[in-house]
């Protein structure tokens, strides 16, 4: 008698979609070295249920990438997929 064995992989995928109402703001990312739509911090702590001492921790450790144009700190948009 032989013994058959079969192994099943399951993927899943998730997609976070933000849009904002009214202008985007876009600015340049160093590390991602294009321009991209970036968000405050504060709109990234309500998107993801986060405080903002949560975002910056994000930030500091590189997860989110902090993207600074025309003198305000925001997040970079393209890092946000990593979360």
């Amino acid at each position: 008698m032989t013994t058959k064995t079969r192994q099943i992989t399951i993927e899943t995928h998730s997609i976070t979609i933000i849009r904002t109402k009214g202008k985007s703001n876009s600015a340049f990312c160093e590390h991602c070295q294009q321009n991209v739509t970036a968000f405050s911090i504060e709109k990234i702590a309500a998107i993801f249920e986060m405080n903002l001492s949560e975002v910056c921790h994000q930030i500091e450790s590189s997860r989110f990438h902090l993207v600074t144009g025309e003198g305000v700190a925001t997040v970079c948009g393209n890092s946000l997929d990593k979360y």
